[in-house]
């Protein structure tokens, strides 16, 4: 990804704002956000070009409240509190020791969403495509188009080396080693775990069944909650990341590029991608049970966002601790 791309992704983010924060900015503007999220438009031919599509949200005042409970209920708070005394016991290391390479291992384990959970979704819509009445034929490309919306970017469509990104972070931390089996964070594979599981959660029922039906909505609901966490946890680590980079890796202030690369995984998050990414899920859960005949229900959301906060939280929290042990 280069600096013209990262630039124009990362909004220049102010020092100290706390995760608790970064989520009420986006959901005081949530309408506004949603006014602009659309689907964009695609060349057909080099002389036809299918313009953007406006997207459909719904109950956007009750989504609004309920996104405001959310992050202001303990379960949050407290995952919050867990992440971000994470991240700062990462930003005092001075050396990769062991809880350095816990640290990359675990956090590589809790951003699995989009292979897990988004991409099984998009797996699981593309099968069924083929037995989908004509009549929910068009609802049902709208969600796949907003599935996408959420994917494409963790994918790397489209941005070049997005895969190597987490290398060039743990690189500039001297901190290769994190991929071997010994530094895995048992409470971040069990999240993992979980991931699959919803990904997967009864994916072999009929598709016109209740079962299969929530199964999917549920998913991405789990996807909206991942997506709109990591809006705030990225951001939060984003405000450092380059002062960090450069106090463990002074030789990166001359070299521009790989700078940017360094710090490339978690700009390339940061600023509105992530909770774009949770519009398009939210989006994508609304046509899907329009399509299906399946109600959204915004208490369902609510427990979903709390469940998944505090799972990523426990996470967080055990790896603060392999941080602060002594190894």
């Amino acid at each position: 990804m280069n600096s013209a791309s990262l630039q124009s992704r990362f909004e220049v983010i102010e020092n100290n704002k706390s995760m608790q924060k970064f989520g009420e900015t986006f959901i005081e503007a949530l309408s506004k956000h949603l006014g602009g999220l659309k689907i964009p438009g695609r060349a057909i031919l080099e002389s036809l070009q299918r313009e953007p599509l406006s997207v459909q949200v719904e109950q956007v005042v009750e989504i609004k409240n309920a996104m405001e409970e959310v992050l202001c209920h303990s379960v949050t708070q407290e995952a919050q509190s867990w992440a971000e005394n994470a991240f700062n016991a990462l930003l005092k290391k001075d050396k990769a020791d062991a809880g350095v390479l816990k640290f990359f291992n675990g956090w590589n384990e809790t951003h699995k969403t989009t292979s897990l959970v988004s991409a099984k979704i998009i797996m699981r819509l593309s099968a069924d495509a083929l037995s989908v009445p004509a009549e929910n034929q068009g609802g049902y490309h709208k969600v796949m188009a907003h599935m996408h919306e959420v994917a494409k970017d963790d994918f790397g469509l489209g941005h070049k080396g997005h895969d190597g990104m987490y290398s060039y972070l743990t690189a500039a931390f001297e901190a290769p080693g994190w991929v071997e089996a010994q530094y895995k964070v048992n409470e971040c594979n069990e999240f993992s775990e979980f991931l699959y599981k919803t990904g997967v959660a009864e994916y072999k029922s009929p598709m016109n069944s209740l079962e299969h039906k929530q199964s999917i909505m549920d998913a991405m609901m789990v996807s909206i909650a991942s997506e709109l966490w990591n809006g705030r946890e990225y951001n939060f680590i984003a405000q450092y990341i380059e002062e960090k980079l450069l106090s463990i890796n002074p030789m990166l202030a001359s070299n521009p590029q790989n700078l940017r690369n360094a710090k490339g995984y978690v700009l390339g998050h940061a600023g509105e991608v992530e909770n774009k990414h949770g519009l398009h899920a939210l989006a994508a859960a609304q046509a899907y049970g329009r399509t299906v005949d399946l109600t959204f229900q915004i208490d369902r959301l609510k427990e979903i966002m709390l469940d998944y906060n505090s799972r990523v939280g426990k996470a967080f929290d055990s790896l603060h601790a392999a941080l602060m042990s002594n190894n």
